[in-house]
């Protein structure tokens, strides 16, 4: 059998290995996850009927799966019982869906509140829209949006069967109307990315399209996005940065780059404290921080398995930080 290495980008393992040179057990990790059998995340959506119930009817048909320690609404199933949930009832009701567990972290992080305006700029396919709709029970004005006309269209049927309530608008994230500048509560950017949390050692396609030059095009895309999403969040408001890749390129360096551009003065922006029901992470690489902001205020997740927890082996590789804009009224 060979090992992740022989498969992987070699570019790729290099830069890996070169990141985390201070801590090489990590690297040898995070190469190991690309190997592992992934349990699927599962999550009861509580604007289609009664969870408990929904629950108790998975459970009859043995697809219920065991509870996640820090999501009362999510459920790890093995990978092999995914097209039986897509068979059942309640999956044809919209009372679950199939969800990563480490997709949920964003949503955790954003905190969404009743009452609030909050802005998901780079929704599709809709899952963190849905997951935010579903934590308020629809009790909040959610614009979702995504450049792709394609994916709007998916992503409006499928909140339609999820029966979440929200604006959706198709248009570039990087550039946010001025009248919708200072507007919003919330805003989370699910950056696109590389996609490096999600390799697989055993599936070419989920790597074959990754290059160094790939890395440097999407990292100059999720700055733009990072900076329009500081314009449109108000002053005391939240911003969410997530991905699903793994190098500082994409992650800390985006983070960096918004902090020395908006971090000063009494309406620039801090990394904010993340909730403390999300799972501790790796240590960040080269910390973007400054006076007032920690940095165990972004987490890197990714998948193992120690002694069988399903619930870690379920992490695909993972990254969020919270922000937060000074001044004006502090949002909870």
């Amino acid at each position: 059998m060979k090992l992740a290495t022989e498969s992987l980008p070699a570019d790729f393992v290099s830069r890996l290995r070169s990141d985390f040179a201070s801590s090489p057990d990590v690297a040898d990790r995070l190469l190991a996850a690309t190997a592992l059998e992934l349990p699927r995340g599962l999550r009861v959506n509580p604007l289609r009927g009664d969870p408990d119930q929904t629950i108790r009817e998975l459970d009859e048909l043995g697809l219920a799966g065991i509870p996640v320690s820090w999501a009362a609404w999510s459920r790890v199933i093995p990978r092999s019982t995914s097209r039986a949930i897509t068979e059942t009832e309640a999956w044809r009701d919209g009372r679950v869906v199939l969800q990563s567990l480490t997709s949920m972290l964003a949503v955790l992080g954003l905190d969404p509140h009743p009452g609030e305006r909050i802005l998901d700029l780079c929704a599709a396919p809709g899952g963190k829209t849905a997951l935010i709709a579903a934590l308020v029970e629809n009790d909040v004005q959610i614009i979702a949006n995504d450049r792709s006309r394609t994916r709007c269209m998916r992503m409006r049927a499928m909140l339609q069967m999820l029966g979440v309530e929200a604006s959706i608008r198709t248009a570039p994230g990087e550039r946010i109307p001025y009248r919708d500048h200072g507007t919003f509560d919330r805003v989370l950017v699910d950056a696109p990315c590389s996609g490096e949390g999600r390799f697989r050692s055993d599936d070419p396609r989920s790597h074959q399209k990754w290059s160094t030059k790939g890395v440097k095009r999407l990292a100059s895309v999720q700055k733009s996005l990072l900076h329009a999403a500081i314009q449109a969040v108000r002053p005391g408001g939240v911003i969410v940065y997530s991905t699903c890749t793994l190098g500082q390129d994409e992650n800390e360096a985006v983070l960096r780059r918004a902090l020395a551009r908006y971090g000063d003065g009494p309406t620039g922006i801090t990394l904010d404290p993340l909730p403390p029901e999300i799972p501790k992470g790796l240590a960040l690489l080269d910390p973007p921080t400054s006076p007032d902001s920690p940095a165990e205020n972004a987490v890197r997740r990714f998948g193992s398995n120690p002694e069988g927890d399903q619930q870690n082996a379920a992490m695909e590789g993972f990254f969020v930080a919270r922000l937060r804009k000074k001044g004006g009224m502090r949002v909870a």
